[in-house]
């Protein structure tokens, strides 16, 4: 008898259901007349062995359902091995990523400083000669400032003697004009 025949015949708790013993054996029904066993013409047959892995009898179902058993455990070990293996190789190969993005923001980081000094170097060569530039565009402000007053101080004498030379230099003007009239008629 299987283990589930067994529990579908006398429930999930057998001792109850064993120590009740159906009408199908008369000696041990409500109606029998002697003591508790059976009259020798009876057949009696309890079945009384409860399945266990304490048992020491083993049957060749048991013996199938332990190999079984054994087979399962063995493939879900060699399942669980086969994923911790994985495991750590994938976490290998995620700490060599790691290290090389690692190792190339390194140096990106590396260049990006030299250009930066490189540039920040440039910005103080460009600030000083821009020093330089507003000083000489200041010097040449005040030249052109004192060059202005100097021409306006030669002009005022040459504006008073235009206007004494102007009436001459008119009237020279409408000779010219007069005279070069004349010739081409």
């Amino acid at each position: 008898m299987e283990p589930h025949e067994f529990k579908q015949q006398y429930g999930a708790n057998p001792v109850p259901n064993l120590l009740h013993f159906p009408s199908t054996y008369p000696a041990w029904s409500s109606n029998f007349s002697g003591g508790f066993l059976p009259s020798s013409d009876d057949q009696f047959h309890v079945p009384f062995h409860v399945f266990s892995p304490n048992t020491s009898s083993v049957s060749i179902g048991s013996t199938l359902d332990d190999e079984a058993r054994e087979n399962r455990v063995s493939t879900i070990n060699e399942r669980r091995l086969k994923r911790v293996i994985s495991n750590r190789e994938s976490a290998r190969r995620s700490r060599l990523r790691k290290k090389k993005l690692i190792e190339e923001l390194q140096f990106q980081v590396n260049q990006v400083k030299t250009i930066n000094h490189q540039l920040s170097e440039k910005i103080i060569l460009l600030l000083e000669s821009n020093n330089l530039i507003l000083q000489e565009n200041v010097q040449l402000k005040e030249k052109v400032s004192s060059l202005q007053i100097l021409l306006s101080d030669l002009m005022t004498p040459l504006r008073g003697l235009e206007e004494v030379t102007a009436p001459t230099a008119n009237m020279n003007s409408l000779r010219a004009e007069a005279s070069s009239q004349s010739i081409h008629h």
